[in-house]
């Protein structure tokens, strides 16, 4: 138990001396509503953090939220999410969602999916990956929903993080 809350302490430490140097979005940039015809406003910005420890930043703060971290992978979230970034998912109730949230949900296939929460109709919600032609053909619904994306992680190498 000790031994959690040191490293739990140690990783609040890391978050908040990256967030003082500027490792997160400066505070005067608005933030990003609209990306290719999208309304992705309830979606948050990735923060980079250095990649020896973007995993347990992740994983400490779906523990605070009783979720999960996931590893995203593909190019249908770009440029929002790329390749690697890790999302945390909190379970939410269905009739909590709301328009421009990322979601993640269970396909026919069994795979997990983090797409946005394009329009709601009458059997669930429509939803698209942001670099996608089209919405998914599969809708989200009280069945399928994991849950949504609170945070995200975008994992970096630490002199990327030094050149800022």
């Amino acid at each position: 138990m000790i031994r959690r809350r040191s490293h739990l302490l140690t990783l609040c430490l890391f978050v908040g001396i990256f967030s003082a140097v500027g490792v997160q979005a400066k505070s005067g940039a608005k933030p990003v509503k609209w990306m290719r015809g999208i309304y992705m406003a309830e979606s948050p910005q990735p923060q980079p953090v250095p990649a020896a420890i973007a995993v347990s930043i992740a994983q400490a703060k779906a523990t605070d939220v009783g979720g999960s971290a996931i590893r995203g992978n593909g190019d249908s979230m770009k440029p929002l999410y790329n390749d690697g970034v890790i999302m945390v998912v909190a379970p939410t109730k269905f009739d909590e969602l709301k328009r421009g949230q990322t979601v993640v949900y269970k396909n026919r296939e069994g795979r997990h999916v983090a797409h946005i929460l394009i329009a709601k109709c009458k059997r669930g919600w429509r939803v698209a990956g942001l670099n996608n032609p089209i919405h998914d053909g599969q809708g989200v619904n009280a069945e399928n929903l994991h849950g949504i994306v609170v945070d995200a992680y975008q994992p970096v190498a630490s002199t990327s993080l030094a050149s800022r």
